[in-house]
C-alpha cells in the first residue's frame, strides 16, 4: 500500500456504503483501499422523476445525499466505535441529450430497448454518465458531508449490428447497473469512445473521490 493511501487510512476507518460489486473493486483493488467495511444504505431510491424534469443532475445528487443521510441516520446501529470514519455513498445514472433518465432496467426487454434507443436513435449517439458522490466524515458524534459529481460522455457505435445487441441482453449482464450496460467486457463493442473518467462510468469516479478524501487527511 502506497504512503498516501496509508496516510488515509491511518487517519479514518474508509467505509463503503454502497452494495455495488464495481464499486467496491474501485476502492479495494485500484485504490488499494483493503479490509475496507461494506454497509448498505436504507434509502429508498424513489424519489420523483417528474420533480427533476431537465435536471437529471439534480437527481442523482439528491439521491446520493440521501443515502449519505441515511446512513448518518442509521449511525448508532451500524458502528459501534468511535473511531473516526470516512464513509463514501454515491449515485450513478446514465441520461440522453434530451436528459430523460435511464436507471437499472431489471427486465431484459427494457435493457435491449435502451441500448437499441442508444445506438439507433440517441442524438449524437451520446449518452451521458453521472455519477454523484457524497462523503460522509464522521467522528462519533458529529458528522460533514462534502458533495461532488462527475459526468462522462458516452459515444455508441451507431454501426454496431442488432444481433450483437441481442447477445449481450442474452448474456444477463447489465441488467443491475444504470442504463443496462457496463463499460466492461462485452458491451465495450458498442462504444466508439468516451470523453471524461472511465472509472466514473464503472460507479465512481477515482480521481475526484481520491482527490476529496486527500483533502480530509491535510
Amino acid at each position: 500500500m502506497c504512503g498516501v493511501i496509508e496516510k488515509i487510512t491511518s487517519k479514518y476507518e474508509v467505509i463503503l456504503a454502497s452494495s455495488s460489486p464495481s464499486r467496491y473493486e474501485i476502492v479495494s483493488e485500484t485504490m488499494g483501499l483493503k479490509d475496507i467495511k461494506v454497509v448498505k444504505p436504507t434509502f429508498e431510491e424513489d424519489l420523483d422523476k417528474a420533480q427533476y424534469e431537465n435536471d437529471p443532475i439534480r437527481y442523482v445528487r439528491d439521491t446520493s445525499r440521501g443515502k449519505a443521510q441515511s446512513i448518518v441516520a442509521d449511525a448508532d446501529k451500524l458502528f459501534n466505535e468511535c473511531n473516526p470514519k470516512l464513509i463514501i455513498c454515491a449515485d450513478t445514472i446514465m441520461f440522453d441529450n434530451d436528459k430523460v433518465i435511464y436507471e437499472k432496467p431489471i427486465e431484459r426487454d427494457v435493457q435491449l430497448r435502451n441500448l437499441s434507443k442508444f445506438c439507433y436513435s440517441a442524438a449524437d449517439n451520446v449518452i451521458n454518465v453521472v455519477t454523484a458522490v457524497t462523503l460522509i466524515v464522521f467522528d462519533g458524534k458529529n458528522h460533514k458531508l462534502k458533495e461532488f459529481y462527475e459526468l462522462t460522455k458516452i459515444f455508441m457505435d451507431h454501426d454496431i449490428p442488432r444481433e450483437l445487441l441481442e447477445d449481450y441482453v442474452e448474456s444477463g449482464d447489465g441488467l443491475q447497473v444504470a442504463g443496462g450496460f457496463k463499460i466492461q467486457g462485452l458491451s465495450a463493442m458498442i462504444i466508439k469512445k468516451i470523453e471524461g473518467d472511465y472509472y466514473n462510468v464503472v460507479g465512481l469516479p477515482l480521481n475526484k473521490t481520491f482527490q476529496a478524501m486527500w483533502e480530509e487527511c491535510k
